[in-house]
């Protein structure tokens, strides 16, 4: 049973991945803020994401951080154990918004480790989960447990905050 909300494994450059947020389209894919309506104020752009939770999609994007995802998998595997990556998407929470306080609930949440690196970020964007409140720094590798746990995410600040999101599959046999 994982008893944190929020776990802090170290830092990783993440230059090459912000150098290449600039040419993305954060228009071009809406099926998550359309799902959920609790992500209707944020973006995102898939790389390795099944919409139907029943394997691994890879997108067009994906070929274009394919090596850093490399490294941040590398990382993990350090971290965290022996796995695989499961999923990975870019999260964009515009200035001004927020993501309500909501619960995520099921076998999916309990089933991998649910990482956030920030890649672009500011000192007023909050993230809470159960109460406990992170300022979570770009280059910063934090696993969260929001699994059946209220939590929200606010960005007050004047730029727009972009996350790494990552299901991280640690294999069973470590």
């Amino acid at each position: 049973m994982i008893d944190f909300n929020f776990k802090f494994y170290g830092n990783i450059d993440v230059e090459s991945i912000k150098n290449k947020l600039k040419g993305l389209n954060w228009d071009d894919y809406d099926f998550r803020q359309k799902a959920y309506s609790v992500h209707s104020r944020t973006k995102t752009v898939p790389l390795i994401w099944d919409e139907k939770k029943q394997g691994k999609v890879y997108w067009e994007t994906y070929q274009n951080f394919k090596e850093e995802l490399n490294i941040v998998e590398n990382f993990l595997n350090d971290n965290i154990g022996h796995g695989e990556i499961e999923t990975a998407i870019l999260i964009n929470l515009p200035s001004k918004k927020n993501i309500d306080r909501h619960y995520d609930r099921g076998t999916y949440f309990q089933s991998f480790h649910r990482v956030h690196i920030p890649i672009i970020t500011n000192e007023k964007c909050l993230f809470e989960i159960d109460g406990e409140v992170k300022n979570l720094k770009q280059g910063e590798v934090w696993e969260i447990n929001n699994d059946a746990k209220p939590h929200s995410v606010e960005n007050q600040g004047e730029e727009d905050r972009i996350h790494l999101l990552i299901d991280y599959n640690k294999f069973k046999n470590n």
